[in-house]
Parts: C-alpha cells; sequence; structure tokens
C-alpha cells in the first residue's frame, strides 16, 4: 500500500480544512508514494519515537503531534529537528501528521474523550469551521451527577494519570467538558454552554485562578494523558488494510516522583 493512500484513509477521517489555520498537517517529510508495508503510530514524533520507528523497521510514521511549525533557513545537525529530518530523509521514512485536524474530527480525540466519560448528548464545545460535526472540546452530562472530588477521582482512573484539580470539591457536577492537550483558552466557552466541570492539560498557574474565580471546577490531567488515545484511533482506521501496525512506546515527558 502506497503512503498516499493510507494518507487519504485518514484524512477522509479527520479532512485537513478541520485543522486551525496556525497548524502543519499533512505529509510533512518524504515520498508519498513509497510503497508502505510497516506502519509506526505515535503521539509525538522527536529524535526518540523516529529512532524506536527505525529499530522497527517501519516505513512510514503517523503522528499527532506535527514537526516543522516554523519556517526553518536551514537544517542543522546540531539541533534536534535537524538530527531529526536527517534520520527520516536518511531511512527514506515518510512523516504524515494529524494534529488539529484530528482533535476536532467526529471520532477524534475529543469525541473520544467524551466516550472514556461516558457523557451523553455530547455536543461540541468550539466549533470553528462550517462542518457541524466537527470542532474543538466536547460536552455532554455525566448519567449520574457527582461531586467533583469524586469525578477527579474516576478521571484518575479513566487516563491512568495524576492529576491536578481546582474548585470547589463538595460541587455536584451534572456537566462536563473535555478538551484535549492544551485547550484552557475554550474554558470560559465551556462555562457558556453550561459546563461544570472542565477536563483538559497544560493549565496555567493565574489561568486556573480567574476560570475557579468563575465557579467552573479544572481538572488539569495533562497533554501525554489526554491525547495518547490517538494511537487507537490511528489503529482503529488503519486495522483492515493489511498493514503491520506498530504503536510506539512513546512515554509521556512527565515524570511524577
Amino acid at each position: 500500500m502506497k503512503a498516499n493512500n493510507i494518507i487519504e484513509l485518514i484524512e477522509n477521517f479527520c479532512p485537513k480544512r478541520l485543522a486551525y489555520p496556525w497548524d502543519n498537517v499533512g505529509l510533512l517529510c518524504g515520498d508519498s508514494k513509497k510503497e508502505v508495508k510497516k506502519v509506526f503510530l505515535t503521539l509525538d514524533t522527536n529524535i526518540t519515537t523516529v529512532r524506536e520507528a527505525i529499530s522497527k523497521d517501519a516505513d512510514m510514521i503517523i503522528s499527532h503531534h506535527p514537526i516543522l511549525f516554523e519556517k526553518i533557513n536551514r537544517i542543522d545537525y546540531k539541533t534536534s529537528e535537524g538530527q531529526m529530518l536527517k534520520l527520516l530523509i536518511e531511512n527514506n521514512i515518510p512523516l504524515f501528521a494529524a494534529h488539529t485536524n484530528m482533535d476536532t474530527a467526529k471520532g477524534g480525540i475529543n469525541d473520544r474523550l467524551a466516550q472514556m466519560f461516558n457523557l451523553t448528548d455530547i455536543k461540541i464545545l468550539d466549533q470553528h469551521t462550517e462542518d457541524e460535526i466537527a470542532g474543538l472540546g466536547r460536552y455532554g452530562n455525566l448519567k449520574n451527577p457527582v461531586k467533583f472530588i469524586d469525578l477527579a477521582n474516576e478521571c484518575k482512573k479513566i487516563l491512568n494519570t495524576p492529576i491536578r484539580a481546582a474548585g470547589d470539591f463538595n460541587k455536584t457536577i451534572k456537566t462536563a467538558a473535555v478538551a484535549s492537550g492544551s485547550c484552557s483558552e475554550v474554558i470560559p466557552l465551556a462555562k457558556e454552554k453550561g459546563a461544570d466541570a472542565v477536563i483538559t492539560g497544560d493549565m496555567k498557574y493565574h489561568n486556573t485562578i480567574d476560570m475557579t474565580e468563575l465557579d467552573i471546577c479544572v481538572i488539569d490531567a495533562g497533554h501525554y494523558p489526554t491525547e495518547i488515545c490517538v494511537m487507537d484511533i490511528f489503529e482503529d482506521i488503519l486495522k483492515n488494510t493489511g498493514l503491520e501496525i506498530i504503536k510506539s512506546k512513546n512515554k509521556d515527558i512527565f515524570h511524577f516522583i
């Protein structure tokens, strides 16, 4: 199966037009016509994951997080990005990324998170395109209202991670919002839509104070834990293609000690 056929399958699921304008998605390095038998799935593309893909004899890398966000004027092998590009080119490995288009797509990361928390009557939090079934974040009703402390403890189990939580732990949570990765900017919108709590990542201290003063509870479950399910989504898209699928051992950069 050629790389461009794999790309077509993924972009049918999460079209490029769903990505935010600042994003860098699609084929970012390599030959779109390369024959691919073994595909490597990862959340992050960095030197470690590229080396892991090479060690597994992967023919192609499919990543959530892209590279080359900003214009570069030179490829310097002393930099991590330069080393990455060198490895990809020398080993003839195409790199494809589906980032905010996978965050926003129907069935993408935020829908998966909403399902993991068993939300009902799920709606889109921030619809940034004309596509009515796509957008950033989701919100919905909990099957059974719970106190915030209980939702926080459940979140630790569901995402298998320590968390940071802020707000009134005795508050009854009926409606919750999920927003994968770094999505603090959508919390005021979640409040407007009636959410009692938001589960996201990468919250800043003062921003969290501002949000809790709006009487909305906040769970910072981290960037990695709220997005690592993307590998399962990629796998679901490609599972009937006959490709050999390798899922990266890509770990969270943060360790809790």
